[in-house]
């Protein structure tokens, strides 16, 4: 878990890392992000640091290049324009800063990534387009679109490699046993509620020590932070959706299918919102059992293929 210390602190700094990570692209002053939790500057600064093992500015910048990255693999926008949304005032200070971190410029990590999807899709497209057209084949080769509504969750956030996160006896038992724990108290939660996991970061993209991945349950409405449990909404957009059964070691897959299937074939674009996972599951004696899992990658038409 994230949090190991005082619970005023622990809320504190929850808030602030929803509220950061939802407006990335809005200025995120060090006073600013202090006086909405009530602290000083100073003061607030260092929990930060105790805290996250990052200064705020740091934390923010980072965040900042990683999500442009991520649109650097994702949109067809310039350079230009995802540095300026990225706080840099120039394409010179972004690519500075992006060679710094990634060790790499800007435009060769879009043209790397550019490059290996074509490649894939020299591979993979002519299974796939038939995977994706015949209804015959197993659940878990099907595509489908998915209009999600807002979701409200609860979650817990776990910051580390969370590649095995999934596996039985892995700490995501504990947190939601926590979560449910927290819910059955508050009256949020019951039978139906949708058990959600969130990968807040690109693992291709995110150091493994800093990637962050909410494990979430669903309810009614919002609450403000109670210790290291927070609230957070999954936004309302058009989903693509893989159902994946069988070991999470390849549950990366169930992703690639859908980027292939969708985005590699021309027909929709990814969009920048950040993907989550539903899992099929049941409780026995206490334990949760996961049967399947559900991926939604968030997409929206390609308007420019439709007008060719």
């Amino acid at each position: 878990m994230i949090f190991q210390t005082n619970e005023k602190y622990e809320e504190a700094i929850l808030s602030t890392l929803i509220h950061i990570q939802t407006h990335l692209e809005n200025d995120l002053h060090l006073d600013m992000l202090a006086e909405r939790v009530g602290f000083s500057a100073f003061h607030y600064h260092r929990i930060f640091r105790e805290i996250i093992g990052e200064p705020v500015k740091e934390y923010i910048r980072r965040l900042r290049i990683e999500r442009a990255a991520y649109r650097l693999k994702v949109s067809e926008e310039t350079i230009l324009h995802i540095a300026l949304d990225a706080g840099f005032k120039t394409h010179e200070s972004f690519t500075r800063a992006f060679t710094r971190q990634f060790h790499i410029t800007p435009n060769e990590f879009r043209n790397n990534f550019l490059r290996a999807s074509r490649e894939r899709k020299k591979l993979t497209q002519p299974k796939y387009i038939a995977d994706y057209h015949v209804k015959a084949e197993p659940t878990s080769r099907q595509i489908r679109l998915e209009h999600v509504r807002p979701i409200i969750v609860a979650f817990v956030r776990h910051v580390g490699p969370y590649d095995k996160l999934l596996d039985k006896d892995s700490p995501m038992s504990l947190l939601w046993d926590e979560l449910f724990e927290w819910g059955n108290a508050n009256k949020l939660i019951n039978v139906d509620s949708l058990l959600i996991g969130i990968p807040q970061d690109d693992p291709s993209i995110t150091p493994p020590e800093k990637q962050r991945f909410d494990v979430c349950v669903q309810i009614p409405e919002f609450r403000n932070p109670s210790g290291h449990i927070g609230c957070q909404t999954i936004s309302a957009g058009m989903f693509g959706v893989c159902r994946h059964y069988g070991s999470f070691d390849n549950l990366a897959e169930a992703y690639l299918h859908i980027y292939d299937s969708l985005v590699t074939t021309g027909k929709y674009n990814l969009r920048t919102q950040t993907p989550f996972e539903v899992y099929g599951n049941s409780q026995v004696k206490g334990d949760i059992r996961i049967h399947f899992t559900d991926v939604y990658l968030p997409v929206e038409k390609n308007q420019s293929n439709q007008k060719n």
